[in-house]
């Protein structure tokens, strides 16, 4: 069984067909948010621990435990959107062949790789993305959240990116900062560079790794930006250290989407309102 059981059991929605679930999906929680588009300040944002496990098998069960054990995400909600955590992944042009083709250049990246392959095509960061997730995964969240297509979180965040720099002249490395790990993806001339999730055991990490990108991309230092969102504690530490050698190092702002949600929409997890808008 699921560790949090009771997690949503004081969450009362007397019409769910009017609502929107989004929900995130890494190796340790599910992360959802609701919002009801005709009712301000709606938003409700939880966690629920799905505890430690071993393997594919394991994780799978703890998933579907936790689900289950809070039927409040199985109601018929209005729109479901579902994103998941992979280290396991690859970015490829738009229109990559087939499914197929797909998964012989990710055996490349990772040979001998096993679980749930997902081809993932068509969104805003105008690339396709090829993943792996633990065996069984993949299935049980389509079969249970309305068939609702499950996307990898970085390409979420990639997406959402892409379409702030899109009409812009200024050169980007957006990272979010979860949970030990940093998302980092970079725009040259509005177009996707580079997409990673590095695992970040000190504030150390998420500097080197950051500016480790900006180097690759020979960023201008002094017009060009770094865009940091996530996890507060760290944003504060690491932001001063980056201004030493990058002169914008901004904080990203949320979404005036997400405001129509609730007025301290800000509090809510970036990664969600993204999913959600």
């Amino acid at each position: 069984m699921s560790s949090l059981s009771d997690t949503t059991n004081d969450i009362k929605i007397e019409n769910p067909h009017l609502w929107t679930l989004s929900l995130f999906v890494d190796d340790r929680h599910i992360h959802f948010m609701l919002h009801n588009d005709q009712e301000h300040n709606s938003l409700i944002c939880r966690d629920i621990e799905i505890g430690t496990w071993s393997d594919d098998e394991e994780h799978l069960r703890a998933v579907e435990n936790a689900v289950y054990d809070n039927p409040l995400l199985l109601s018929e909600f209005k729109r479901v959107n579902v994103s998941v955590d992979s280290m396991q992944f690859i970015f490829l042009p738009p229109g990559y062949g087939t499914d197929e083709d797909a998964r012989h250049a990710f055996d490349v990246a990772f040979p001998g790789a096993t679980g749930d392959f997902v081809v993932s095509r068509g969104y805003n960061c105008r690339t396709d993305v090829a993943f792996m997730l633990p065996q069984g995964l993949h299935q049980f969240l389509r079969r249970t959240f309305s068939n609702a297509p499950v996307r990898l979180h970085l390409e979420t965040m990639c997406s959402y990116f892409r379409g702030k720099t899109n009409a812009s002249t200024i050169n980007k490395v957006a990272v979010y900062i979860r949970n030990g790990r940093i998302d980092v993806c970079a725009f040259k001339h509005g177009r996707l560079q580079i997409a990673n999730t590095y695992v970040c055991r000190s504030n150390d990490d998420a500097v080197f790794y950051t500016l480790a990108v900006w180097n690759m991309l020979g960023l201008d230092v002094r017009s060009d930006e770094i865009q940091i969102a996530g996890d507060k504690t760290v944003r504060a530490a690491i932001t001063p250290r980056l201004r030493e050698y990058v002169t914008y190092v901004v904080p990203v702002m949320m979404p005036p989407a997400a405001m129509r949600m609730a007025s301290d929409a800000a509090k809510a997890p970036l990664n969600l309102i993204i999913l959600a808008i």
